[in-house]
Parts: C-alpha cells; structure tokens; sequence
C-alpha cells in the first residue's frame, strides 16, 4: 500500500466535497476521462471510471463515504487490473490553516509488471492527484451560503 499526505489550504466540509463529488472527477484527477454514477444509496456510491494513462483502464468502483472525515473505495469489475482499493481520510490540520488528506492506495495489476514498478507509478499518480486536488479546491468556484433574509422596514 502506498500512502501520502496532501495538505490543503481549505476547510475539511469543502475538500470532503470534491472528494466526494464522482461525476466532476474529470475536472480534475489526472488522466481521468470519465466517472460516471450507475448507482447510489445512503453513503454508498457505485461508480464507472475510465482512466487514460499509460493505458486506457475501465474500472467498476465503490465509493463509500463517512462524510467529513473520510471516504473509501475499491474496484467492483474490471479486467485491467486484479485490484484496485484505497481511502482519503480527513484531518484538520493542527495550526488551523486547512485540512490533511492522508491517502492510501493500493493497486495489483497482477503478472503485467514488477511490484516495484507498480509501486513507483503508483507513487507518482498520488503526487500527481494531490497537486491537482490542492489546484482544483484553490480555482474551484465555492458554494456560496444562502443569502440572510432581509428584515422588514420599521
């Protein structure tokens, strides 16, 4: 299992939402084509995501979210890899200045390369996830909260 420390300068609520918003994950994880909802229910998510890297990769996923703190995931069907299964769990930092995202992923593409390759790929794509993930949350428009009502004129 590979693991790394992503540390955002946003509130945990507003990092758990990109997390946890499949569909946009095209906007902005690395060689994601599409990530597509077949099915929902509670906190639990069934996903189709297709990655283009150094392969194109179609893969059933399921999501399952504890909201605010974390959200894991692991591969349902697919004939690419023999498995796919990691979680993003969610911190606020220490000195109050955003959130920690501690990933976890573990990938085994079984006979197709050596586990050290694997692993240093592996590596990479996370490096590359977290710089996309702390860009996206930085140029992301943010939802706004409900206007206040007014009060009536005296």
């Amino acid at each position: 299992m590979i693991k790394a420390v992503i540390n955002i300068t946003a509130p945990r609520h507003q990092v758990f939402s990109v997390l946890s918003d499949y569909a946009r994950y095209k906007d902005w994880v690395p060689g994601c084509e599409r990530c597509s909802i077949t099915s929902a229910s509670g906190n639990t998510s069934e996903t189709e995501i297709v990655i283009n890297s150094m392969k194109r990769i179609e893969l059933g996923v399921r999501f399952e979210a504890q909201p605010g703190t974390a959200l894991s995931f692991r591969m349902t069907k697919g004939k690419d890899l023999k498995a796919y299964s990691g979680t993003y769990r969610l911190m606020d930092s220490t000195d109050g200045s955003g959130t920690v995202v501690i990933a976890e992923l573990e990938i085994e593409v079984g006979m197709m390369a050596p586990k050290f390759m694997v692993d240093k790929m592996t590596r990479k794509m996370m490096d590359e996830t977290g710089v996309a993930l702390r860009k996206y949350i930085q140029t992301a428009p943010r939802a706004t909260a409900a206007p206040a009502t007014r009060a009536a004129a005296p």
